[in-house]
């Protein structure tokens, strides 16, 4: 659904943008051509008589501030204050007057005091009385008007030797001026306050024309975007409910195959997908039902052979090991027959030590078939819920003490899900799978026995796994590791994890051993059960 709205919103988007843009451009033309052209003179107007100011203020100082300039880097006047001759100065500087006629020059120490000037009275004695200080006054020339109520406009800058580090002194420039500057500003002033009125009318006239513009412009952008925006939102909605519709129609069919694949994990091979459609969705639940179908014969046939096979491994070995005991059980009774009719003095003896080869023979043939009969015919288990923690806890009480070279350690929460068992069949389970252990570790230095215990991801399932650090199982024995009268160890009919593997079958669970790495020992059994 977001990819199908994602289409759709991105080009309504973008129409809705470059037509709200080139309709506001169109409105923005409305306004007349001569009042924008009247309105663009009067700024011209505006802005030169301001150009006027400024460059009849920059004529009336540009010679100024060059004249200073000029001065100050003339070589015989630094060398004249370099070394400070006064008698050398004042001559220096008298020349310079009469070069520069009209203007006024004065010359300043290193201690900022005048030394020479052309007009007696001015300027003031001290420097800092109407420009900076010597090592204040700025590089460039510096224009003053402090004397400008006596008629001259003055500029300062800073003599330096020639090697341009030291200030030797200052010199002062100044003009007499028929308009000084305050008087300049003040007809400028004159001026700009008539071209002000003038913009002052302009921009009512401006403002009026703008404000009635800006409300028209306003109500009409407004107008034109919220058009495009309803317009947009039902392209949008209607997007959203085909997408909906789209979505449902396949989300629908996923949603069956994926019940479908979790019925056939869990063993249920009857489950069937409906097919509500003539579509490839439908070609696809066909073809998974027919796969179960299929599945589930083949199971069957599967499991047939495999029982089929196992009873008749079963009823060979179960020959063999019956057959076995029978041997001296003959021996024994073709022996007392003899000796009794010789009528043998150790008779009495012999009868005792032949019964009792009799007697344990048979006891083991029976303890064979007791077993047997256990396996082939095993009680329906009863169905209940079992909390697993108590049920591991039970089964390792019936060991009553583990050996000591045994660490048993156990990893179950009592908050596990309760799982769908009979608690005695998995006690029966447990406590083989535990004795195995042991007797895997039987000899041993310290070995440990770990018992876990834990939920599935999505709690379904409880796993418990048995784990030892014995010797581990060899890998040829692993494939047939739960069939019947098969066994790692020399002593046992080797019925003991099919019992166990019968036992989880019934209760529909399973058991497998888990992969051993090149680098651990022992061996690791996991099963699982249900969750309630």
């Amino acid at each position: 659904m977001a990819v199908f709205v994602g289409l759709t919103l991105l080009p309504t988007l973008i129409l809705v943008l470059v037509s709200y843009h080139l309709i506001s451009r169109s409105i923005e033309r409305w306004a007349s051509h001569q009042i924008a052209l009247t309105l663009e003179n009067s700024a011209v107007i505006l802005r030169d008589a301001k150009e006027l100011a400024y460059n009849l203020e920059l004529h009336e100082t540009g010679l100024l501030t060059y004249t200073a300039e000029l001065l100050a880097v003339d070589f015989d006047f630094v060398a004249a204050l370099d070394p400070f001759n006064l008698e050398t100065v004042e001559m220096r500087a008298t020349e310079l007057a009469d070069e520069n006629a009209g203007y006024l020059i004065a010359v300043y120490n290193q201690s900022g005091n005048k030394v020479f000037s052309t007009e007696p009275d001015l300027p003031p004695v001290n420097l800092a009385d109407f420009l900076n200080s010597l090592e204040e006054l700025p590089d460039a020339p510096t224009i003053s008007g402090e004397l400008e109520n006596q008629g001259y406009l003055i500029c300062g800058m800073p003599i330096f030797s020639e090697d341009g580090v030291q200030r030797l002194g200052a010199i002062v420039v100044g003009k007499s001026m028929p308009l000084t500057r305050t008087q300049m500003r003040l007809h400028m002033a004159s001026i700009k306050s008539s071209l002000g009125s003038i913009k002052s009318k302009i921009g009512t006239l401006e403002l009026n024309i703008n404000e009635e513009g800006t409300a028209y412009r306003r109500t009409e952008k407004r107008t034109t975007f919220i058009a495009l925006a309803i317009t947009a939102v039902l392209v949008i909605a209607l997007s959203f409910w085909v997408s909906k519709i789209l979505a449902r129609g396949i989300n629908s069919p996923i949603q069956s195959l994926v019940a479908g694949t979790k019925q056939i994990a869990d063993g249920n091979l009857d489950y069937k997908v409906e097919v509500q459609t003539e579509d490839e969705f439908a070609v696809l639940a066909r073809s998974f039902n027919q796969m179960g179908g299929d599945l589930k014969r083949r199971t069957e046939e599967l499991r047939h052979a495999e029982q089929i096979a196992a009873w008749q491994d079963i009823a060979q070995k179960l020959a063999h090991e019956i057959k076995n005991p029978l041997t001296p059980i003959q021996l024994s009774a073709q022996r007392l027959q003899r000796r009794y009719q010789n009528d043998d003095e150790d008779f009495a003896a012999l009868l005792d030590r032949c019964t009792q080869t009799i007697i344990t023979e048979v006891e083991g043939v029976r303890h064979l078939l007791d077993e047997f009969s256990l396996l082939a015919r095993m009680p329906a288990p009863q169905i209940t819920s079992v909390n697993l923690r108590e049920t591991i806890d039970g089964t390792l009480d019936l060991f009553d003490e583990l050996p000591s070279n045994i660490d048993c350690q156990i990893d179950a929460s009592p908050e596990l899900p309760l799982v769908i068992a009979d608690a005695e069949y998995l006690k029966r389970a447990f406590f083989n799978l535990i004795k195995n252990a042991l007797e895997a570790m039987s000899g041993m230095n310290k070995r440990t026995l770990t018992i876990r215990a834990f939920a599935s991801t999505n709690s379904s399932r409880v796993f418990v796994e048995f784990s030892d650090t014995g010797p581990g199982i060899p890998l040829e024995m692993r494939p047939k590791l739960f069939v019947p009268h098969v066994s790692t160890k020399k002593e046992g009919m080797g019925l003991g994890l099919a019992i166990v593997k019968k036992i989880l079958t019934d209760l529909g669970g399973d058991i497998r051993v888990e992969e051993i790495r090149f680098d651990s020992v022992g061996a690791t059994f996991t099963l699982w059960l249900k969750a309630v």
